[in-house]
């Protein structure tokens, strides 16, 4: 497929896939970087300002389920999410001027490495308009045994689902059910290290948990247009635009109707592991006990 026909692919069903894109060079040096990060395990009992471990970590036997803005950890990061390589990408679907509004790693050991719940981007990170992408980049295989995110095919269109539990707070993930969502449909997004997907930020996504014996590890890239203002946190102005990776920074905010709701009020704030700690039910827990 041509970078057109995996745009065309993106807006029809909220995402696509793009095998083998990051040359093999820059896949080992971006797994070389990843390694190191990963190594400072071996010498922190707690989560660190780079490194936020899973259940069951010790120095000896580290057990990681985020790197934290690996963009801010290491320089190559920062490089790779500015480069032509996802540029063509984005800009097709964002515009010219763009600002890398997030990135982590998302690293699943494989002996039972954490799931992700069913949920949509756009719950956590409303903004003044939609223009919008996540690139996720696969650092190892991605096969159907050990983790790969799944998507559901014309989910972007809405609505946003609800993501705040029964009293009120926001534990970042849909309740299935409730909501008649036919898992059935959900496509696995498997590829070999070096492939990349795209969704759009409505898209209802999650993953299984890893019980391959191999690590599974992705990176992700969320882009957003420079006049899409973020409605959910304080900008350092000075940062906020050192984040520009294509184009021209601006202050003036385009707003769109978009659907909206803040993810607040929170008893467990941080990441989206630790919002969904606060499930009373989990999807993917239920789906594969014995």
């Amino acid at each position: 497929m041509t970078c057109a026909e995996h745009i065309a692919d993106f807006k029809a069903n909220g995402f696509t896939l793009v095998p083998d894109l990051v040359p093999p060079d820059m896949l080992r040096e971006l797994v070389a970087v990843t390694d190191r990060l990963m190594d400072g395990a071996r010498q922190t009992d707690s989560h660190t300002d780079v490194l936020e471990l899973d259940t069951g970590h010790t120095r000896d036997a580290p057990r990681i389920r985020r790197i934290k803005t690996p963009h801010s950890a290491d320089p190559l990061f920062f490089e790779f999410a500015r480069s032509a390589t996802l540029m063509q990408f984005a800009s097709a679907i964002v515009g010219p001027d763009i600002r890398l509004s997030h990135s982590k790693i998302n690293t699943k050991s494989g002996d039972n490495g954490s799931p992700i719940e069913w949920h949509q981007d756009w719950a956590f990170a409303p903004h003044s308009n939609m223009d919008m992408c996540i690139i996720a980049v696969m650092l190892d295989d991605c096969l159907a045994d050990n983790g790969p995110l799944m998507v559901m095919p014309g989910s972007h269109r809405g609505p946003l689902l609800e993501h705040h539990d029964s009293d009120g707070f926001f534990v970042g993930a849909i309740d299935v059910a409730r909501d008649g969502v036919d898992l059935g449909k959900a496509v696995p997004l498997i590829g070999r290290a070096g492939s990349v997907s795209i969704h759009h930020p409505m898209t209802i996504h999650g993953s299984a948990p890893n019980r391959s014996g191999r690590m599974r590890r992705m990176m992700f890239l969320e882009y957003a247009a420079a006049d899409a203002f973020p409605l959910f946190y304080g900008v350092d102005w000075a940062e906020y635009m050192d984040r520009i990776v294509a184009g021209r920074g601006t202050s003036l905010v385009r707003n769109e109707p978009v659907y909206i709701k803040q993810p607040f009020p929170t008893r467990a704030p941080g990441s989206i592991f630790e919002s969904q700690s606060q499930l009373r039910s989990r999807y993917f827990v239920a789906a594969n006990e014995p």
